[in-house]
């Protein structure tokens, strides 16, 4: 249990992110947790135990009538909202709790419930593979989305894999989105996503869950509301982006996958990466709270506990919660509360990312060496390779930026800024076969070695930095870079 204080702070900055997604605040559900992963791994847990409910009415005495005209298949394919509608009947017969054991949270993952496939973008594969592992679902059970050349998933391929497991009697657990790619900084297009399910459930009677990962990018959304919480409309917005940050373009694809987040039937943050939070933490959002009843542990001890509100264990410390809140008291998810920063950060990358293109090649010991950017970032991520000069190996320029990473001389001041990304065709596919094309290797090389390590840079500026100030910010890169090549 956590104090009364605590709980109204909790309450408050899950209700604001509700409001910032677009979810119904009389609807919606929201729990902060102790990181992002977990998070991810509470939605999971909660869809696991949810999807297994359908075969525990069936096998329930006292419920099996509320199922008996569905087949075993159409068991496994029941959509969200026809799965939470029958669990009120449940309440209303008081038998949830005892029904509730016959899912997989009282039988545990037994034969009969196959919950099918969840399909996940590439470039989240191994983080979503402990998931679930740790939840008894297998690997097997998961299916990877491929990614296009943009480093976006591709949605055509996504679209396939969906009807063919449809087509094969397959049923799908739920899909993974992503706002912001954590390895590249990109957004999927997430509205042909939700068209997708759209579309399955017309022409197949089947629907899927969808969760979005938002981690990085959830909070940009604020650059999209006005102050009164309000879309501002994209030609609008364009303008204003056009007046106050000429070189940012706003495409119509963006911008329709930020603005379509209330579709989801989940979103996640992690306050740590984009919400200035200092603290390690995650917040989950879910747009049904009935969903959050299959995250509660059933049953009450006590009668006259069976009207509290739910309570999900796992709330983080108190200093935690108490920097979100402060957070949020000071900002306003708007243009002009939070998104405000947004844009100076997305700004600051677009500004940093031109001048690095422009920038000719600096000197040392007699070898040259120069930047070359992976331009897949929408948001506020600068990911760049350090190129020797000449070199045309592959795993040579691995070790240079890897070693350049390892050995920079103030490691707990520049690591702060700096990270190493590392992209295989186990998170990537053949997406950075191209940019190996462009640093001068031959094409063999990324088929031969099939890895590739990137430096990179997040930005987080809240002041609007002008042309100087970026110089001095390139100086700083290459002063750091100069430095860790002393030690290599």
């Amino acid at each position: 249990n956590y104090s009364p204080l605590l709980k109204e702070q909790e309450k408050k900055i899950t209700d604001d992110l509700c409001r910032l997604i677009g979810f119904s605040s009389e609807d919606a559900f929201g729990h902060i947790t102790t990181s992002h992963t977990l998070a991810c791994y509470e939605i999971l847990w909660a869809l696991r135990n949810l999807k297994t409910l359908p075969m525990a009415i069936a096998r329930h005495p006292k419920s099996r009538d509320l199922v008996a005209d569905k087949k075993a298949f159409e068991l496994f394919n029941m959509s969200v909202t026809d799965i939470l509608a029958i669990s009120e009947q449940l309440n209303e017969r008081g038998i949830f709790d005892d029904v509730s054991h016959l899912t997989c949270r009282g039988t545990g993952m037994t034969k009969t419930m196959h919950l099918g496939k969840l399909l996940v973008p590439v470039s989240r594969f191994e983080f979503w593979k402990k998931a679930m592992d740790i939840l008894g679902l297998g690997y097997d059970n998961l299916i990877a989305l491929p990614i296009d050349e943009t480093f976006k998933t591709d949605i055509e391929k996504t679209r396939s894999i969906v009807f063919r497991l449809i087509e094969q009697g397959e049923p799908i657990l739920g899909v993974i989105g992503i706002l912001g790619a954590p390895s590249y900084g990109c957004v999927d297009k997430l509205k042909p996503l939700f068209e997708l399910r759209k579309e399955c459930e017309e022409k197949y009677n089947n629907s899927f869950y969808i969760h979005i990962d938002a981690s990085q990018f959830g909070y940009m959304k604020s650059l999209f509301l006005d102050d009164n919480y309000d879309l501002i409309p994209y030609q609008i917005l364009c303008k204003k982006l056009k007046k106050e940050a000429p070189l940012l373009e706003l495409t119509p694809e963006i911008y329709e996958s930020i603005t379509q987040l209330s579709l989801a039937d989940s979103v996640s943050f992690e306050p740590f990466q984009a919400g200035f939070s200092p603290y390690p933490t995650g917040v989950v959002c879910i747009k049904d709270a009935r969903i959050s009843r299959f995250l509660t542990n059933p049953p009450r001890l006590c009668p006259e506990q069976a009207d509290d509100a739910p309570k999900i264990d796992g709330i983080q410390s108190a200093p935690a919660v108490a920097s979100m809140w402060s957070v949020h008291q000071l900002y306003p998810f708007t243009s002009s509360g939070y998104g405000k920063y947004a844009q100076i950060q997305w700004e600051t990358r677009v500004k940093l990312e031109q001048f690095f293109n422009q920038a000719t090649a600096f000197e040392k010991e007699g070898e040259h060496y120069y930047i070359r950017v992976l331009s897949a970032s929408d948001f506020n991520k600068l990911n760049f390779a350090i190129v020797r000069k000449g070199n045309k190996d592959l795993e040579t320029q691995n070790d240079l930026n890897k070693t350049i990473y390892e050995n920079l001389v103030i490691k707990s001041h520049h690591k702060q800024d700096l990270s190493l990304l590392t992209l295989c065709a186990r998170n990537s596919d053949n997406a950075p076969a191209q940019f190996c094309s462009e640093c001068d290797f031959d094409n063999n090389e990324w088929e031969t070695i099939k890895h590739l390590n990137l430096l990179q840079l997040t930005i987080k500026s809240t002041e609007t930095c002008d042309e100087q100030q970026i110089e001095a910010g390139y100086q700083y890169i290459k002063n750091v870079v100069l430095s860790a090549l002393d030690n290599k």
